[in-house]
């Protein structure tokens, strides 16, 4: 059944409009980014950070599409990254990563299938970003630890939410479908087969690890005359694990923008139960993250090649006193095509289920560096 919906869904999108070979298109891109920071903690939690570390990150992208008449788009695209000194190695091979992934657009809207976010996460709307560590970026803890976020070899736990963007199944396999724009809005729906994928939440030795997702979200732009607002809307069910809710709005005049979002979670009665371990690689609190909610709020200014953002990130565990607070100020300055500089002060409050200094953190990180890109 469920190959059959794919079968149909794409001869949806392909028989909207005459096919007609026109030409194929190919294309890469990359960037290779390096960021140092200096981290200043307060005392009790001195032990536990390094005051200097640097981070490297490399990124490769390439695609070959198809070109139909002008109505039509078929393409395989490939992104290959790495990453160097993470704190959390988050990619899908940990210190390393790829996502293969093909979309097919046409009148009838595009069909994406293969490793890609899903639709709410696409659209998500918020707090403006400049930079590498905007509030809804965990790289942050690359420079100040947080107890609440770890994933490291086998073992993973979020004991809070990362992000108000639905990230649970990161970029594990699965298929997307975007309608065409109508009054400024666009829906869009994934599905899920399996939502394990070390780019989300979920810890792999988790019993629900293999159970499938499924994802609805919505797309606005408005022009309000004296400003445009753009929203977003999202829910997911994560079978086992736990409904997720999400909205963001952003308004934009001139050179401003101001926006925020919010994430609720809710693990059910039929759910599996929260912080059963179940290996040694299951850490109290692992899963923290499913009953909960964060939200971010900030300002964002851009000139020119010059880019700012101040932004506020706060996330919290109902079922625990596990909580986030981060306040950063990030720029960037594009000096070319090829190079953009960045720098971004931030200050954290990591508070974890105890008092234990191992348990939580706070303190300042300012983080310095620059991408060259190709």
């Amino acid at each position: 059944m469920k190959n059959k919906f794919c079968l149909l869904l794409l001869a949806a999108v392909l028989g909207a409009s005459p096919v007609r070979a026109a030409e194929w298109e190919y294309g890469f891109s990359g960037s290779v980014s390096g960021l140092y920071g200096y981290s200043d903690v307060a005392e009790k939690f001195s032990a536990y950070n390094s005051h200097n570390h640097g981070v490297g990150d490399a990124e490769l992208g390439a695609y070959a599409k198809y070109i139909f008449d002008g109505e039509i788009e078929a393409g395989l695209y490939i992104d290959l990254m790495f990453g160097l000194n993470h704190e959390l190695e988050d990619y899908n091979q940990g210190k390393w990563g790829e996502e293969v992934y093909a979309i097919v657009d046409g009148p009838a809207g595009r069909l994406m299938a293969g490793q890609t976010f899903n639709a709410a996460y696409q659209f998500h709307v918020g707090a403006p970003e400049a930079g590498l560590l905007g509030p809804n970026n965990v790289d942050v803890v690359d420079f100040i630890r947080n107890p609440n976020w770890k994933r490291r070899g086998r073992e993973a736990k979020f004991a809070t939410l990362n992000s108000t963007a639905i990230n649970t199944d990161g970029v594990a396999a699965k298929l997307t479908y975007i309608t065409p724009e109508f009054y400024n809005t666009m829906l869009g729906f994934s599905y899920v087969p399996d939502s394990y994928n070390r780019r989300g939440l979920i810890n792999k030795d988790a019993p629900y690890r293999n159970k499938e997702g499924y994802v609805v979200s919505a797309y606005n732009h408005l022009d309000l005359g004296f400003a445009e607002m753009t929203t977003s809307l999202g829910f997911a069910e994560f079978v086992d694990i736990d409904k997720e809710f999400s909205a963001g709005l952003s308004l934009s005049r001139g050179n401003w923008t101001l926006g925020g979002s919010w994430r609720k979670t809710s693990a059910e009665d039929g759910d599996a139960p929260l912080n059963r371990k179940v290996s040694d690689n299951t850490p109290e609190f692992f899963d923290g993250y499913r009953e909960g909610y964060a939200w971010d709020v900030g300002l964002g200014y851009e000139i020119g090649p010059y880019k700012a953002s101040l932004s506020y990130f706060r996330s919290v565990a109902e079922n625990s006193d596990n909580q986030d607070e981060i306040i950063a100020f990030s720029n960037r300055y594009q000096y070319n095509k090829y190079m953009d500089i960045y720098l971004t002060a931030a200050h954290v409050n990591f508070e974890g289920d105890t008092a234990a200094a191992a348990d939580n953190n706070r303190g300042y990180a300012f983080v310095a560096g620059l991408s060259l890109n190709f």
